[in-house]
């Protein structure tokens, strides 16, 4: 089968793309006072169970702009904020150590083009450990061999030769792909609105049993603090807060942790 594995990562096809601009912007205007303003507000916001939502894009675009640009993409992604993983593990947490390898590709970048330092992160990254090891265990469990045409040597060495403003142009992700292949695919197909293959987290985990050490497996794991833990849950399952893809790590590990004592 063939999979689209490293369009987005080569073409500038996520949404963070659109907001690093914006987060420019923001960051020389907006004081930091009203800043935290602001952030109160958008935690007012009604808590939405869809994928990519309003609410969720607005608290996660604050949530990246609270802290250097070099950090934006890895903030932006991470599953919970780095105050948050202080709590999590009840100390401090160096930021610059967490995200370390993300900081490096920014600082090393040969271009001071954000759009540029993005797509260096996405692809050797969000990329490398996260896509393309989703589509890998998936597809082997099921002894499907994936091709990845994008992914082709040439075809990326030659794409991020590309300048930036071909792959993302006034608020259009992947332009030069789109144009491309104008005369190949209908109108339809290349201008929808782009749609994830995000899972409904939000709804299995308000569905699901309060985690119980003894059962299904689950297991407490050394170093972080259940009690803090147990509060989201309880705030998640009562919509007073999105901690969606947090627990969802801790649930992954607990299990593996389970599995490995059993």
């Amino acid at each position: 089968a063939l999979t689209g594995d490293g369009s987005d990562e080569l073409f500038a096809g996520y949404d963070p793309f659109k907001a690093l601009k914006i987060a420019e912007h923001y960051q020389r205007l907006v004081p930091r006072p009203l800043h935290s303003a602001i952030c109160h507000m958008a935690s007012r916001l009604p808590y939405s169970d869809k994928n990519m939502s309003f609410d969720f894009k607005v608290r996660r675009a604050l949530r990246g702009v609270s802290y250097p640009a070099k950090l934006w993409n890895p903030v932006w992604l991470g599953a919970l904020p780095p105050n948050e993983i202080s709590e999590l593990f009840s100390e401090p947490v160096d930021v610059d150590d967490l995200f370390s390898e993300a900081i490096d590709i920014w600082d090393r970048s040969a271009t001071k083009n954000p759009i540029d330092r993005a797509l260096e992160f996405y692809t050797r990254l969000y990329l490398t450990d996260d896509i393309l090891v989703k589509s890998d265990r998936a597809s082997m469990l099921n002894s499907l061999e994936l091709r990845a045409p994008f992914l082709d040597n040439d075809l990326v060495d030659f794409v991020r030769r590309i300048p930036a403003a071909f792959k993302y142009r006034n608020g259009q992700t992947k332009f030069i792909l789109k144009r491309a292949l104008e005369k190949i695919l209908p109108a339809d197909i290349l201008e929808r609105k782009k749609k994830g293959f995000g899972i409904p987290l939000n709804q299995w985990l308000r569905q699901l049993p309060t985690p119980d050490n003894s059962a299904n497996g689950g297991a407490s794991v050394p170093g972080l603090n259940e009690q803090w833990l147990a509060d989201k849950w309880k705030h998640h399952q009562n919509s007073h807060g999105d901690y969606r893809h947090g627990l969802w790590c801790w649930l992954a590990l607990r299990h593996t942790v389970g599995n490995q004592m059993s």
